[in-house]
């Protein structure tokens, strides 16, 4: 028998679930593969991803063949092309990628990307801006599939456009007066793999182009994989099917990026090349593109990952990390604000969480949303309003699907799309209570309260003794990890508490000698000092946790991260 213990503020013990998945094999590696629901057959695929034989012919994205054929007619006829981009680090690198080849291709391009406080999407502002250039052909990327009335207005002014975006579709809001979408996950598109990042849609974009213009070959066009790692690991797209090859190759070539930007800013935020992560690109790299967009104008992101002068490039990269310190600070700010309205109003709760006030940046709404919604476990909105129109960004947990939510309650709102688990909306300020009102309607109906406890999926019950480097380098073979992928999560259970250490500058960390009478581990949980105050030496544990490399002062260990810890009371 075993008993969680987490102490809210109130000293309530609370309760997460534990799922873990039965013994399928005594193979470490077959286990977690089986135990993911990665069919035995598919096991090599997985481990050994080939970029030559793996990727899946473009042209069965539906709309692509009519795509390539506009864009190839805009060549011929030397049409300017315009390339309307997300301000994120998903439409940002597309932006510049849909750019690089199209110049090489011979075509002159225009870029637009809004600001963030003209919303999300496309908009009848960027559209004229680019015909006031003499645009003909306009080519969204990561965004475009609710343009439905923008496009129809583009259309009377003369203008074509192709839609590459990796949203889901909303039929009342879908663009048939596009000259071609390119989306997967659009009515009828047979394309194998749906879960496909911005990016890697205006990859499969160039990459057909080039098979019809043997402009580049398949190896040439590797190396615009940085762009599409950045996309995969900063958007968290599933890292299973073509994004695991995108993800994997992508690392390497990020690591010997030929982009000047990109190499400056390695310098300036002290990223080491040959080391660089998902966690490097997720943690470094993309918040720093992101910050323009969510302070402001991302235009300095775009020229980064763009510009072919080395100084511009250190004087950008140089003010992406100071625009980030910056971002960080507004966050901590609106944090504090956001989960001061929570507890203040008891909207922990309810199933679904909204707070709004006026003057919140719409830039940094979504990371606040993110934060809230993992600290209670449950869908959380955040809205800023100014001018009697707020902007808002949901995110959730998994199983919990936003965009079905929000579509239940589309007549109260302006604009809304994005995926699953995070999406943004547009709103007018007088309907926030109501809107709030009929999500927690729809709340009851649709989440369960056990939904909401909180689980930790666990890929097996492992020894102590079974963890060596062997074992670590065995799990080095499922990277990388990410989304869809995440890092293994293991049990063990009946453990003795040895020595237990609290660390960190406020002491919010916590570190614990385990033995289970034959071997001794060193196990640390960052940020849960606070909420297993209640642990004493000789006590017995059981532990859910994953297993990394610690490299302290040049000695390398082995190192448990716990997740969750039970308190066994037998």
């Amino acid at each position: 028998m075993s008993m969680l213990i987490c102490e809210s503020k109130d000293g309530v013990i609370t309760n997460k679930e534990w799922v873990i998945a039965p013994k399928l094999s005594s193979n470490i590696i077959k286990q977690i593969l089986l135990a993911r629901g990665i069919k035995e057959s598919e096991h090599d695929v997985f481990l050994n991803p080939k970029y030559d034989e793996g990727l899946i012919d473009p042209f069965k994205l539906k709309g692509m063949k009519k795509a390539v054929d506009r864009i190839e007619k805009a060549i011929l006829n030397e049409e300017k092309v315009g390339i309307f981009g997300d301000y994120d680090a998903d439409g940002i690198p597309a932006t510049a990628l849909l750019n690089d080849i199209l110049v090489l291709h011979g075509s002159e391009v225009c870029t637009f990307i809004p600001r963030r406080n003209e919303g999300y999407g496309l908009s009848r502002r960027g559209i004229q801006e680019l015909a006031s250039k003499g645009v003909k052909l306009i080519i969204t990327v990561d965004l475009g599939i609710t343009g439905k009335e923008e496009i129809a207005f583009a259309k009377a002014q003369g203008i074509d456009i192709i839609v590459s975006d990796h949203h889901e579709p909303i039929e009342a809001l879908f663009p048939v007066d596009a000259c071609s979408v390119i989306n997967p996950k659009q009515k009828g598109c047979k394309y194998p793999f749906k879960e496909l990042s911005g990016t890697a849609v205006a990859f499969k974009l160039v990459s057909a182009l080039c098979l019809r213009s043997r402009r580049l070959s398949d190896s040439q066009l590797k190396w615009y994989l940085d762009l599409v790692a950045i996309s995969i690991f900063c958007d968290m797209v599933p890292l299973l099917g073509e994004n695991r090859i995108f993800g994997k190759f992508g690392l390497i070539v990020l690591q010997k990026t030929k982009r000047l930007g990109l190499d400056k800013l390695y310098k300036v935020a002290s990223i080491v090349k040959d080391q660089i992560t998902p966690y490097t690109v997720g943690f470094g790299i993309g918040p720093r593109l992101n910050a323009p967009g969510r302070m402001g104008d991302c235009e300095d992101s775009l020229k980064l990952l763009m510009t072919q002068d080395d100084k511009e490039a250190l004087d950008i990269a140089r003010r992406l990390d100071d625009t980030n310190t910056k971002r960080q600070n507004l966050l901590k700010e609106v944090l504090e604000e956001a989960l001061g309205i929570v507890e203040e109003e008891g909207l922990d709760r309810n199933k679904i969480i909204l707070v709004a006030k006026e003057g919140w940046p719409e830039g940094i709404i979504g990371l606040v949303a993110g934060r809230i919604a993992e600290k209670y476990n449950r869908p959380a909105f955040v809205i800023g309003f100014k001018d009697g129109i707020g902007r808002g960004s949901a995110r959730s947990p998994e199983g919990i699907d936003l965009v079905k939510v929000l579509n239940y309650c589309r007549k109260y709102l302006i604009k809304h799309g994005g995926h699953s688990m995070a999406a943004g909306l547009t709103i007018k300020t007088q309907h926030i209570a109501i809107f709030y009102k009929k999500l927690l309607a729809i709340a009851e109906s649709e989440i369960s309260s056990k939904s909401l406890t909180g689980r930790i999926y666990c890929d097996c019950k492992v020894n102590l003794d079974d963890i060596d480097w062997g074992f670590f380098r065995e799990l080095r073979k499922l990277e990388p990890f990410g989304s869809g992928n995440p890092r293994p999560v293991f049990v063990t259970n009946n453990l003795t508490c040895g020595k237990i250490t609290v660390m960190g500058k406020t002491g919010e960390h916590l570190k614990i000698e385990l033995s289970d009478g034959k071997t001794t581990r060193c196990a640390v949980g960052f940020g849960l000092a606070g909420k297993f105050s209640n642990l004493s030496v000789g006590g017995k544990i059981d532990i859910a946790y994953s297993v990394d490399r610690n490299d302290w002062q040049g000695k390398e260990s082995l190192q448990l991260k716990i997740l969750d810890i039970k308190l066994r009371m037998d």
